[in-house]
């Protein structure tokens, strides 16, 4: 749990400090909805279907929800903020970051966030190849 909370207030940080490209408004759209998606994914995959858990417990706890409440979001912002605005340049734009995501959710299965019991991190990989444009195509949605 340490290690989500670091990483948690290096990103608060970094968000603050970041130069904005979206609005305050979206921010907290995008906020809301990543969050929403993160804990409703997360509970049908890992605690319905028990293909991982978090904080070093099966159980549900109010500390591995409180935060999901931050961490995707956190990405999902400096994500969304620094997407380039044409398709062709998007496409390497999302694989890159589906190349962070996965080596970062890596690192919290290594320092013990994130223990897998039937899921493997290649299916992360491809889960992210196919959230970011969605959620690209939703932020542009709600913004116009």
């Amino acid at each position: 749990m340490f290690y989500a909370i670091t990483v948690v207030v290096i990103l608060l940080i970094f968000l603050w400090f970041m130069p904005k490209h979206i609005k305050r408004k979206d921010m907290l759209v995008i906020w809301i909805t990543v969050s929403y998606l993160e804990i409703t994914i997360d509970l049908y995959l890992g605690y319905f279907h028990e293909l991982y858990y978090f904080s070093a417990s099966p159980e549900l706890s109010f500390g591995a929800v409180a935060i999901k409440l931050f961490m995707s979001p956190l990405f999902a912002i400096p994500f969304l903020n620094f997407m380039p605005k044409k398709s062709s340049s998007f496409i390497p734009y999302s694989i890159v970051w589906a190349i962070f995501a996965t080596f970062y959710e890596w690192t919290t299965v290594y320092f013990g966030y994130l223990t897998y019991t039937g899921w493997r991190l290649w299916y992360s990989f491809i889960f992210y190849l196919l959230i970011f444009p969605i959620v690209r195509w939703f932020h542009l949605y709600t913004k116009h």
